[in-house]
């Protein structure tokens, strides 16, 4: 188009009295960040979360396409929603109570977010934490400016204990005093992860203020020092729901003396803050079509968003997705083959770090699997052997590499230059991975089910958690873990339980967010659900569906 031929309109905001020259057609919101002026739209400019409401005070805008959110009364007097409210002439426009707000744009994830942070002092520290049963994840803030300063990792001491929560429940049913020490292990887990995202900075553990934690209810309860007994027999009852605010230093952080250290709300016994976490990421709140949140981990979380209802499980998919229970199995560390693949009739495989192989990480167990079934070696009912009529896709040189021991068959994925196994996968790995992966699949085709929708109906699934970062969604489908979908249809969204935490650290109007996601969320025990047994036994034969 000729730019002769476009009309330009002047847009004026208020009070800043900053001025753009914008071509008719373009969006009030559009023309306010061209002058880097920021409104807040956490539904991305799909004109549901009504947060960028603005007043017209001078000229004319249509007020149908703002009449959805807003009531008459509040389109008479001008009122719109700056997304989808197009500029057709001359504008003033006034965005209200600036000073009220500090929206930034932040990087989080890899992706630029706008936020409202808090007012905070300069040189105030804040820590966002993903507590995981298996790992914890957290991230260092700059309070004052909203900025990621540093991230870091590291196993759950509580692993020690029991790798799982049950485990955990159980020791301290069993013996109450433990609970003294998983609280022990867990807070020397975050205060080493705190001395390392401080050192990678250069600032001072005392500069921490603000410390926001997301993690399943037992990991919450357990770090508050709470007894989490009552979650290991029925009705498996949380000891709070809303979001619990205490001082952090007499719990041991090493922290500021006046820090305060906030957990999320959580939904129920094993649906947790971390679940709360990353509705509140994929902002849940504004989602129009059937979605499905999988976060793959030691303690499986499912939610389902339908017709403006939220359905939430958590499952016991244990911790073979991170490399637990597997004779080789191990974290996606340096050293850990985390991608395999079928090439020219022999496995090829990438390793963290480019180095000889020490074990298989999650996403290979998947992959491994996933390819043993597409060759013929891994049976439906899970059993490793050379079939009586293989499939073109089995050779002579794939068949050799599984071998009977004392302990059961064995294939070997990774091969030294003398043909000796490197890296192995064993039946009793299989086992584990049946029970994890039909763990999670069955939590999924139950709440299908629970809302009256099939797998065909999602408009996406949202795959969250660090392992799912690794994750060939091909391949799972392969196995059975996940429902059979166009690829496109399912994202990987990164640690949510984690992007979520670091929202809420940022801003309380996230926190309150959150709390009104878990007002609307329907906990969903599943081992009490009709048919849940069912399609964990179907779950447990391995292919699409």
């Amino acid at each position: 188009m000729n730019t002769q031929d476009v009309t330009i309109h002047t847009v004026t905001f208020l009070p800043s009295r900053k001025s753009a020259q914008v071509p008719q057609g373009m969006t009030v919101w559009q023309a306010a960040r061209q002058l880097g002026l920021l409104l807040e739209t956490p539904c991305n400019g799909a004109a549901t979360c009504a947060k960028c409401r603005v007043q017209i005070r001078s000229g004319y805008t249509d007020p149908a396409h703002s009449a959805h959110r807003l009531t008459t009364d509040e389109l008479v007097r001008g009122w719109r929603l700056a997304c989808v409210t197009q500029v057709s002439g001359p504008l003033e426009v006034e965005i209200p109570d600036p000073a009220s707000a500090r929206l930034h744009t932040i990087l989080m994830d890899g992706d630029l977010v706008e936020i409202t942070c808090d007012p905070h002092s300069e040189g105030r520290l804040g820590v966002a934490f993903d507590l995981g049963t298996t790992t914890v994840a957290g991230t260092l803030f700059d309070l004052g400016t909203g900025n990621a300063l540093a991230t870091g990792a590291d196993m759950n001491r509580q692993t020690q204990v029991g790798d799982d929560v049950i485990s955990r429940i159980a020791a301290v049913r069993e013996n109450p005093p433990a609970l003294h020490r998983l609280q022990s292990l867990v807070v020397e887990t975050l205060n080493g992860i705190l001395q390392v995202l401080c050192a990678k900075c250069g600032r001072a553990r005392r500069d921490i203020h603000r410390v926001m934690v997301a993690g399943n209810t037992t990991m919450q309860q357990v770090l508050l020092g709470l007894d989490p007994s009552p979650l290991g027999e029925k009705p498996f009852a949380p000891a709070f729901t809303d979001a619990q605010a205490v001082p952090a230093a007499p719990l041991g952080l090493a922290v500021h003396a006046g820090a305060e250290l906030t957990v999320f709300p959580q939904v129920g016994g094993f649906v947790g803050g971390d679940t709360v976490a990353g509705l509140l990421t994929v902002r849940a709140d504004t989602l129009d079509k059937p979605t499905l949140l999988v976060d793959i981990g030691t303690n499986g979380e499912i939610a389902l968003l339908h017709n403006g209802r939220i359905f939430a499980a958590s499952t016991a998919a244990g911790p073979a997705f991170e490399g637990a229970r597997i004779q080789q199995g191990m974290r996606a560390v340096v050293g850990a083959i985390d991608q395999i693949w079928l090439q020219a009739g022999t496995l090829r495989y990438h390793i963290i770090g480019s180095m000889r192989p020490k074990g298989l990480c999650g996403s290979a167990l998947i992959d491994a699997a996933a390819i043993l079934f597409q060759i013929g070696i891994l049976s439906p009912a899970g059993v490793l052997a050379v079939p009586e009529e293989p499939p073109r896709e089995l050779n002579r040189q794939l068949a050799q590499r599984l071998v009977e021991t004392e302990h059961g068959m064995r294939f070997g994925l990774a091969l030294d230059r003398d043909m000796t196994p490197l890296v192995s996968l064993t039946q009793q790995d299989i086992r584990e991975l049946q029970l994890a992966s039909s763990a999670i699949r069955a939590g999924i085709d139950t709440l299908l089910a629970k809302a009256g929708i099939t797998a065909s109906d999602l408009d996406s699934i949202q795959l969250a958690g660090a392992f799912g970062n690794y994750l060939r969604a091909e391949n799972a489908m392969r196995i059975g873990l996940l429902p059979h979908l166009p690829t496109d249809r399912i994202r990987f969204i990164g640690n949510a339980s984690l992007a979520g935490a670091k929202r809420a650290l940022l801003s309380s109007d996230e926190l309150r967010r959150a709390r009104a996601i878990r007002e609307k969320t329907l906990h969903v025990e599943l081992a009490s659900e009709p048919g849940f047994s069912d399609c964990f036994m179907d779950a447990m034969m391995f292919g699409e569906r």
